[in-house]
């Protein structure tokens, strides 16, 4: 007998739960889009004909092959026949849904036939797969989950550049036991490895079907904006074992919840530990008695592992904005033909000097201020020249709640009994929209520009002799660790420049016996694509160049000069109605004589359009280069380090990590001034120079 088929011939309804999952969906979207974000509209068909809107699904992006925890609960005299609409579409923020495939179902074959899912082919193209189970309410489980010390998989497994966002998904048994049914996804928490997963309300009914000893698989997941979701690690347990484990601290600090009772996550045929899971809360709401027996053994789990699905999007932490700044600005040395004009650069401000880790002897600290090395930049108000307020990193707590997305009626909503929705009704909630991305910023317009610097200091070595940095043999096909980072990396952020012309400037080289720490690179002050500067970059070699190489390092006067470049282009681009963005690529060995220095600069210059990639060349100790890394500015960060000796030998790395950080610094830069995606620049948005 079929699990629709009743013991008494009294009974003529009973409650169904559908759920759906695709495969091989049509691609209807443009090649710069990547892959779909589709999402299901469930209707019934009555007896006559007319449709009745059940539901839609939550949106599953960038993927072909969605599998949706959304469930709709049915009610259904199975001495008639059921017929259920499924059409998916493709969700596009710009325009109108696309239409991607649709299916007739009859509910009462899928519930007949083992394992109680039927596949379907749909109009349109992608195959539909569509589960139909018996419903009981059992109550539902609050259930809030905390990762601690998991194991990075970024940064090639460091977690030194970036770090994961891990999300979690909860599987339970098939009940032929051969399989794993996906039912929840957490939303993933950014950048950490030490997660606090926001509440989830989860009905039992779809959990576990009220057997509280079936087993679940918990499996984490770094989210990745592309779709390909990286395997964190998995335990099983089941809703008894959750409830066992539960251990908050009288104080109710998450923190101090104890590891005794945690779950290990363990990865590959190795089981390799990956980090631990602690319950935080783990309650039964709606059920008169339930037994806590302990949990048996779980059965064998299926060898087969369901693919990973683009979790919810969750609200991203606003915004402080920064207080105007007008940095001192220094114009790029550009050496005349005969003989360069006088330069005096500017010599740095003085009245701020923390200490830093350099490995190179920096400066010793002031009076003024002396943070560790690894303390946000936060300056002190010295004399009457400068005066920021302190640094404030806004920290979100976990919102309440479940995540998933409850829409009005109108649009749709599933049907939910009535005893389950007046126990939840207070926890619905219709979520912001989501925040504006990189993409929408340059499909919108935004000029995007590449400017590039490079270290002619003396500590590169001698640019004549092999295995020194700047050394290439006759300068032909054999290319040296400056022409490397600069192709890897270069290209990378050149393929965003809207124009393909880029300044290119030098710092550290001596013209007729003046030290020049900005100066122009070849003949032009912008050259036209990676070859151009990968040309100029050797004609500085050149006895006709009249540089050599020197001593001290500092980019202080080549960021100053950057800063000038990116507001004047910003200014240009607003009386043009659109937006301008600047990205400095610096190349170095990392030797800076005085971080507290290049530290202030970068503070400072923190109020322009603009992101600052610097490359590490070589072998050295950047440590110097990491503190740099951690300035902040009213939680605005500029500057990101990238070791290219470490990440040379993996292309898809170079490119994850150079523009993942800077894709971010973009859209929080025009978000923290109230500037949507193709939208002309506010009129009080002035820059000084």
């Amino acid at each position: 007998k079929t699990i629709l088929q009743h013991t008494t011939q009294q009974i003529n309804k009973m409650k169904v739960q559908l759920s759906l999952y695709a495969k091989n969906l049509p691609k209807v979207t443009s090649l710069f889009q990547g892959a779909a974000n589709p999402y299901a509209v469930v209707k019934t068909l009555s007896e006559d004909g007319k449709a009745v809107d059940v539901g839609k699904t939550e949106v599953v992006t960038k993927t072909l092959d969605p599998t949706w925890t959304t469930r709709f609960i049915l009610e259904h005299d199975f001495e008639t026949t059921l017929h259920v609409s499924v059409a998916v579409f493709h969700k596009d923020d710009k325009g109108e849904p696309k239409p991607m495939g649709s299916a007739l179902i009859d509910v009462v074959t899928v519930a007949d036939s083992k394992p109680f899912t039927v596949s379907k082919g749909m109009k349109g193209g992608g195959d539909l797969f569509v589960k139909v189970q018996k419903y009981e309410e059992k109550g539902t489980l609050h259930l809030q989950m905390k990762g601690t010390q998991l194991k990075s998989t970024e940064g090639l497994g460091l977690g030194i550049l970036v770090k994961p966002d891990p999300y979690f998904e909860l599987h339970r048994l098939t009940i032929d036991r051969k399989g794993w049914d996906l039912v929840h996804r957490s939303p993933p928490v950014r950048n950490t490895l030490d997660p606090v997963w926001a509440e989830a309300v989860i009905d039992l009914g779809t959990l576990c079907r009220g057997d509280m000893n079936l087993p679940l698989r918990i499996k984490v997941f770094d989210h990745e904006k592309n779709g390909k979701h990286v395997d964190m690690g998995e335990f099983q347990s089941s809703v008894n074992g959750l409830l066992a484990s539960k251990n908050f601290s009288a104080t109710q600090d998450i923190n101090q919840a104890d590891l005794a009772s945690a779950f290990t996550l363990r990865i590959g045929k190795n089981k390799k530990e990956m980090g631990q899971v602690v319950v935080l809360r783990a309650d039964l709401i709606g059920m008169e008695t339930v037994a806590r027996s302990q949990d048996p053994a779980p059965s064998e789990p299926p060898k087969q592992d369901p693919a990973p699905s683009e979790p919810p999007k969750q609200d991203p932490a606003p915004t402080i904005a920064a207080a105007p700044i007008v940095p001192e600005v220094a114009v790029a040395y550009t050496p005349p033909a005969p003989a360069p004009a006088p330069h005096s650069p500017q010599p740095p401000t003085a009245y701020y000097a923390p200490q830093p880790p350099a490995p190179h002897s920096p400066q010793p600290p002031t009076a003024y201020y002396a943070p560790q090395p690894t303390a946000a930049y936060s300056p002190q108000p010295t004399a009457a020249y400068y005066a920021p307020q302190p640094t404030t990193t806004y920290s979100p707590q976990p919102p309440a709640g479940p995540p998933s997305y409850t829409p009005p009626p109108s649009d749709g909503a599933p049907f939910v009994p009535p005893g389950v929705a007046a126990a939840n009704a207070h926890q619905h909630y219709t979520p912001p929209p989501p925040p504006p991305t990189f993409e929408a910023y340059i499909e919108g317009g935004c000029l995007f520009n590449l400017a590039v610097a490079i270290d002619f200091s003396a500590s590169n070595g001698d640019p004549r002799q092999m295995g020194n940095l700047h050394y290439a043999s006759s300068w032909g096909d054999d290319k040296n660790e400056y022409e490397r980072a600069l192709h890897d990396v270069g290209s990378v952020l050149a393929k965003h420049d809207t124009e393909q012309r880029h300044p290119f400037w030098g710092f550290s080289g001596k013209f007729q016996g003046q030290i020049r720490q900005s100066f122009q690179c070849g003949p032009n002050a912008e050259v036209q694509g990676i070859d151009g500067i990968q040309s100029a970059y050797r004609s500085m070699f050149t006895s006709r160049s009249g540089m050599s190489m020197s001593e001290p390092t500092t980019i202080t006067d080549v960021i100053k000069t950057a800063a000038h470049y990116a507001k004047k282009k910003s200014e240009q681009a607003r009386y043009e109605k659109c937006l301008s963005y600047t990205v400095l690529m610096i190349i170095t060995d990392g030797k800076l004589e005085d971080f507290t220095k290049e530290g202030r600069t970068i503070y400072d210059a923190n109020d322009a359009p603009m992101s600052i990639v610097a490359v590490g060349v070589g072998s050295a100790d950047f440590t110097g280069m990491r503190y740099l890394n951690d300035i902040d500015r009213n939680g605005r960060k500029m500057f990101n380090f990238l070791p290219y000796d470490v990440l040379k030998s993996n292309p898809r790395m170079i490119e994850k990590v150079t523009m993942e950080k800077v894709s971010e610094q973009l859209v929080q830069y025009f978000t923290s001034h109230g500037i949507k995606p193709g939208k002309k620049v506010a009129k009080d948005i002035v820059f000084s120079f």
